[in-house]
This record gives C-alpha cells, structure tokens and sequence, in this order.
C-alpha cells in the first residue's frame, strides 16, 4: 500500500512538475558517467612518467661560456615529453659550473655532474667538462719599437680571455719575425719575446696562438755606437756581495738604448771580483777591479772597490787544539760582519806562529801549520782593513812529543770499477792517548800500482784510482809505523748517469750543484762528480765546474752534460730572464739556545711565477749581531748561531731583493745528548751514520750531528769523522762519543 501511495504520489508530482522530472534525468546521467551502478567502464588510465634523460648539442664549455642542456621526460607509453623548464636542475659542484633553466655557465675549470628530476621519475645526469678560458685576443708591447743593430728590443704579450680576464702569454705564444735578415726574434725559454737587430730595415713581429695572433712593428735602424755608460759608476762595496751593472749605448741618431745583455763585460782581476756574462760582479776579496763593457768598437770601464770596513772579528777553525809533533793541521779564517754575516776570508788574512821553532806555516798556501817541537805558540790570522786598521783572531795550538803508536787506514775492504776513485783516511793512534787524522802527514803507497794508484801530492793526497782488475794494498806510513787497507778493483762497467736536478732555474750570479751517481753493471753505485766531465751546451747562458756546480750568466737555456766514457747524462737549466719579485726565508720564526745552530733557507720567486733555491746564492745578514751571527761560509750558508740572549732579524739578500725572518735566541742549557742508533753493528768495510739530538733546559730538541766533537775509542776497530760517519777499520767494539759544552754521550759500535 505503501509503495502504492508513492508511486502515486510521484505520477501525480510529475504531472504536475516537468522540471523535477528533468532533475531526476540529470543525476541519474551524471551517476552513470561516474561509474555509478553495477556496470563496468571502458576507459584506461593515462601514461605515468618513468625517467628523465639529459642530453647537449656540446657538454663541453669554457669558463665564463654557457651551454643549454635539454631534459626530455620518458613515459610509461613509450612515449616522451620536453620537460627542461618544469624540471628542478643541480650542480654536483656549483664553484665549477651552476645550472639554472638547463642552462649551464661555467665557472671554473673542471668536470661537473648536472642533474634533471620531476616528481619521482629517476633523475636524469649529464657530465660537463668546463675548459680554461679560450684565448680571445692578444695585444703586443710595445707596438712599434727602433734599435739599433746588435741591440734587443723585449716584447711581451698580453692574452685577454673569453671570461674577460687577462693574462702574460709571452712565454706561450709563437713568435715570428717577418724580415730575418733584419731582425730576429726568439722563442727560447727566458727569453721569449726577445728580438735583436741585425741589419737596418723594418720587420713585422708577429705573436700566435692556435688561430689567434697580434702583430708590431720593429724598425732596425743603420745608427751606430757613439758612447758606453755604465751604471752605478765606482761603486764600493763590502767583501761577499754582488754588484748589478747596467749598460747604456749612446747612438749616432741620439737614442740612448740599454746594451746590457748585449755587451761584453770583463774584469781585470778575478780574484778581486767576478762577474757574469749579464753584468753581476761578485766582491770576492778586497782591493779594486775594472769593470769593462764592450759594444762593437767602443768600451767603457768603471773601478769597482771591494772594501773591508765592515769587518768586525776574526775566528780560527778549530779553535785551541793539541798537536803531536811532526803532523799538521790546516786552518780556516772566519770573518764577522757588521751586517752580522760570517765568511771564509782564509786565504786573504796574513797567517802566523808566535814561536815559528813550535809550529810554523809552510804548506797549502800558507793556512797549514806543521807542529816541529814540543811546546805552545799563538796562531793568529790578521787582515788589514781598508782605512789601515787591523784585525786579528788567535788560538794556542799546543804540541806534544807524543809518538805514533798505530794507524787506521779507512775505509777497509774497498771495491771499486776500474777508472774510478776512492778516498783514503789515515788517522794516527799517539802514545797519550789521543787520535788525529793525519791523512796529510802519511807517506801513501799501493803494493800494485798496475791495479791502484794513489795519490801523495798535497791537494790530492790519499785518492786512489782503480787502473785494472786485480788486488793492491793501499798503505799509510809515519815515523817507521805502517797502517793499511786493501782496495780491490773489479770489471764493472759504467752502465748509467743519474743526473739531478734533472731540470733547474737560475739567477744571473746564483749557483746550483749537480750530483752525478753512476750506476755500476754490479749493481753498485758511486758519485762521478770528481771523475767526469762536465760542460754546458751554452756557456754565454750558464758555466760549469770540473766538480758540476753551475754559475748562472744571463738569460737563456743551456743544457749541462756529465760524461764519462760513452755514458753521459743531460740536464736542462734555464736562467731567468725575468726580474727577481721577492724572497721567501723558512723558517719564518725559529728558536734557538746560545751558541747552538740552525738552518735558513732562501727561495726567490721571479716575475714569471718561477722559484729557485738561493740558499747559496743569498748575501746572509742578522740585526743586531750581538744576540745572533748568520753564515756566509760555503757549506754552511744560512746557518745563524746565536750569540746571546735576545731577537734577531735574519735577512737573505739578492738581486736588490730581500726576505727576513726573526730568530730568538734563549738561555736554555744543554741537559743531555741522544746518539742514534744506539749500540749498532755493522760488517767490516761498512759505514755507520750516527745522528747527536741535544735536550735543553725549556724541553726543545736540537739536531746537533755537525756541531758535537766525535770521537772513537778505538780507532783500530773505527773511526769517526766531524758529521758523524764512523767507518770501520777493524772487527771488535769501540765507544763512539759526541760531546758539547761539557755534555756527553755514548755508544757503542760493534764491527764485525
């Protein structure tokens, strides 16, 4: 009845209504199309976005340039989509490259890693390679230039980058002369740029890189030398610095050019003072040298003097010393300076003995004292300074009728090739118990000299040369006591050269030691640098010594060769064109107790972004020199000592340039000394480096291996030299001491 009545009533309502009917029509449409009901839809579901790739026209780009990435979405479909502005882009390394739209600017040079992500389909990366900025253009210095035949106009290149920055390519780019009949120029290392007049004309010098190049105008002139200045005129200046001269050519048209790297220069006494192919004389005793520059036909001199008058003391190495007659000692004259340095002035002092029938000077230039009779005399050096005072260092040098009781002839049991040497050390044993090295006073001799030679000639004394294959004895005699050892000589042959530095820079004045070590077909090696030859390619550039230490000329490249036989070894050596910027001292801050030592080194760096060690080369200084010293003594350059409690200021000076450190100088004491190794053994024939620690008062550790005295108990079984070397001369133990300021230790050394 119910649904009667409803069914009723809704015919009634809709007859009556035709908009509800319509209504109903509506939601039952709209039910439908929404899956309404228990009927099934026939529609599928859309495509999802699986991943993303990145891709390039190029992912390669320079600093400062830009390149556009694309970020392509792929769909469950198969299908693809370009998503590069809705996808969220990164840099693995945003100080290299930043990315921004997937457009990529770079930054620096190296490799970045750019990602692509949307929601979370799986990333999309590129690796990009950001360049060095490309080179845009290049601006020649000066644009147009006038020599003079024979004379060096420098040009220098300056490269501006596709980031807008700038930089000196001179050394990089290519040179080129158009004209070389007028004038050529140079691509040499320290030299680039550098173009000399020939013959009056006019060249085009042109600078290229890859496809990018400048030009300028050289124009040789036919003008001829008129007059030479030299600059500074009379300069004085104190024992051990350098001096830079300059050269200036006056012309026939007027011009005034600088001729310094293009002139002779001379001296007419080397032993006053030195100078180099580039101008830098060297003081290397006192008095007065002229200085000549030479251009063409026409010269010009000037007097250097190298004065005294900062001379302030005179020490004698060793100091008091205890002799056995008839040996020898050789001596060494220190000189302090105002500027606090120390230099050998050995053989410019006057050296004498108060009592000439105790010791007198007779050997090696006058600085070799020989001991003649028991008894004490004054050794004393003096030098006279500029001004006609004089100034005089002294020792008691003490000799003793000690008699030899036995000699040690190291080291033992040598085995060398054929054609090469080996240094031979006599150290005598004296009825007083006391040990000297007398490797100058020995008569020495080889059972077979068709096997071994050995030199007796003083200067050389000791050196035995390996002659053929075979066995000899090498002896030692003094006062009727022999010592010996033997040497063989086997047939290795010389199979390599090491040569080092294998490449190096120099200043013009400043000095480099090479090393050569042969390397043996037995395996055994041994330092050549007595032995071979030595030479430079390039002498106007650098010279060499017989004993491979290299003096730096003027600017240019040369190679220095080491030969021996048919084996030789290069090395490349450039000396610097570029001025000297500045001087970097290490250590910066250093302590040390009084009368201790340590080491400073120099390292200059030149305009052209080049270092090179000037530890040796380096004019060395210390304000004030009453609390430190500092060394100009070969060896031991750069070593400062201090003197007394208080700061020091130590200085490295070259080349107008200069570079300071500070030294502070404590009243800590010397509480104990470690020898290492401790208690070592070592075979017959063997060596042994020992190293002396020192322990101060205020905890601090001190290297003291060069300035203890060290000594064996023992010589038969070794003996030991100032560095700490103990070479074995017997089997058995000896107690190896190292003493200073009346600490000791010991230990004990088995040879066996």
């Amino acid at each position: 009845m119910e649904n009667a009545a409803f069914t009723l009533a809704t015919k009634k309502s809709v007859k009556g209504n035709g908009l509800a009917v319509l209504f109903i029509t509506i939601v039952l449409a709209v039910l439908t199309a929404c899956g309404g009901g228990s009927s099934t839809s026939g529609n599928s579901a859309q495509p999802s976005l699986q991943s993303i790739q990145v891709s390039a026209a190029s992912p390669t780009l320079s600093v400062a340039g830009s390149t556009q990435l694309t970020a392509t979405g792929k769909y469950s479909d198969g299908s693809s989509k370009d998503l590069t502005q809705s996808a969220t882009w990164s840099s693995s390394n945003p100080a290299v490259a930043t990315v921004a739209g997937g457009l990529v600017t770079g930054l620096a040079q190296g490799k970045v890693t750019i990602q692509a992500s949307f929601g979370s389909a799986t990333p999309g990366t590129l690796v990009v390679n950001v360049n060095p900025p490309t080179l845009v253009s290049i601006a020649i210095g000066p644009t147009y230039s006038s020599i003079a035949p024979g004379t060096i106009a420098k040009f220098t290149a300056t490269g501006t980058y596709s980031d807008g920055s700038t930089n000196d390519v001179t050394g990089i780019v290519t040179w080129s002369s158009s004209a070389a009949a007028v004038a050529t120029i140079s691509n040499a290392i320290s030299t680039h740029g550098w173009a000399k007049g020939i013959a009056q004309g006019q060249s085009t010098i042109t600078a290229t890189s890859a496809s990018v190049q400048a030009s300028a105008v050289l124009n040789v002139t036919n003008a001829t030398i008129s007059s030479v200045a030299i600059n500074p005129a009379n300069p004085n200046i104190p024992l051990g610095t350098n001096q830079v001269f300059a050269a200036l050519g006056t012309f026939s048209d007027n011009t005034i050019q600088d001729i310094t790297n293009t002139t002779t220069w001379t001296t007419s006494n080397n032993t006053i003072a030195s100078i180099t192919v580039s101008g830098v004389a060297t003081a290397r005793k006192a008095g007065a040298a002229t200085i000549t520059a030479t251009f063409g036909s026409v010269t010009q001199s000037t007097t250097l003097t190298v004065n005294l008058t900062n001379l302030t003391s005179i020490s004698i190495q060793p100091g008091n010393l205890t002799l056995a007659q008839n040996t020898s000692q050789t001596f060494a004259a220190i000189g302090s300076f105002t500027d606090g340095g120390t230099r050998n002035i050995t053989t410019l002092v006057t050296w004498t003995s108060s009592n000439a029938g105790v010791a007198s000077f007779s050997k090696n230039g006058g600085f070799t004292a020989t001991a003649l009779s028991p008894g004490q005399t004054t050794i004393a050096a003096s030098l006279t300074l500029t001004g006609g005072a004089v100034i005089t260092g002294s020792i008691t040098l003490t000799v003793t009728n000690a008699s030899i009781v036995s000699i040690s002839v190291t080291p033992t049991n040598s085995d060398i090739a054929a054609g090469t040497q080996q240094a031979f050390t006599a150290t005598g044993a004296f009825s007083d118990n006391s040990t000297q090295v007398i490797m100058n006073d020995v008569a020495w001799s080889s059972a077979n000299s068709g096997v071994a030679t050995i030199s007796d000639t003083a200067g050389s004394k000791g050196i035995a040369t390996g002659v053929t294959t075979g066995t000899s004895k090498i002896s030692a005699s003094f006062d009727g006591v022999l010592g010996s050892a033997p040497l063989t000589v086997n047939s290795a042959t010389l199979v390599s050269i090491a040569l080092t530095p294998a490449t190096s820079t120099l200043a013009p004045a400043s000095t480099s030691q090479y090393s050569a070590i042969g390397t043996y077909s037995d395996n055994t090696t041994l330092n050549l640098n007595r032995l071979a030859q030595w030479s430079s390619s390039d002498p106007s550039a650098a010279t060499i010594t017989a004993f491979g230490s290299a003096t730096g000329q003027a600017a240019g490249t040369t190679t220095i060769t080491v030969q021996m036989g048919a084996v030789s070894a290069t090395a490349d050596l450039v000396v610097a064109s570029a001025s000297l910027d500045s001087i970097s001292v290490t250590p910066l801050t250093a302590s040390v107790p009084v009368q201790i030592n340590t080491q400073f080194t120099a390292v200059g760096k030149f305009h052209d972004g080049s270092t090179q060690d000037l530890t040796q080369s380096v004019t060395w200084t210390s304000t004030p020199v009453t609390n430190a010293t500092v060394s100009n003594v070969g060896g031991t350059k750069g070593q400062a000592t201090g003197v007394a409690v208080g700061n020091a200021t130590i200085m490295a000076l070259f080349a107008g340039q200069s570079g300071a450190a500070s030294l502070s100088v404590t009243n800590a004491t010397l509480q104990s000394i470690i020898i290492s190794p401790a208690n070592p053994t070592i075979g017959t024939g063997s060596s042994e480096p020992f190293t002396a620690v020192g322990k101060f008062s205020d905890n601090t550790t001190v290297t003291l291996t060069d300035q203890v005295s060290w000594s064996s108990s023992n010589i038969g079984v070794a003996v030991i030299n100032n560095f700490g070397v103990a070479n074995a001369a017997g089997t058995g133990t000896t107690t190896i001491t190292a003493t200073l300021n009346g600490v000791t230790a010991t230990t004990n050394l088995t040879v066996q």
